[in-house]
């Protein structure tokens, strides 16, 4: 009992080091292509990185400063559904 006390503390450790992420790949209806990163509380983008400004209902909220009204923030993303929309473009996603 007394040598699985410090594996159980060394998987502790190591479990709260990591960073968690989901890469996704989007298209829009013209067929541009786009890949994005979503990293804790960041929107990487090839050319940008959107910070999370909050969830209203199913719709994440991601913009470079967040505004007062979460919604009024210019990239909405429901994860659920892949539908990405920055600055009224739209784009369908799935996660890889």
């Amino acid at each position: 009992m007394k040598s699985l006390i410090p594996l159980l503390s060394i998987a502790m450790l190591s479990a709260c080091g990591r960073v968690d992420y989901t890469t996704w790949k989007c298209q829009d209806v013209d067929g541009q292509k786009l890949s994005m990163i979503i990293k804790q509380a960041q929107m990487i983008l090839p050319n940008t990185t959107y910070i999370h400004c909050g969830a209203l209902g199913e719709v994440t909220y991601f913009d470079n400063q967040c505004p007062a009204l979460t919604q009024d923030a210019q990239v909405r993303f429901i994860p659920s559904e892949g539908k990405l929309t920055i600055a009224d473009k739209a784009y369908q996603c799935t996660a890889l």
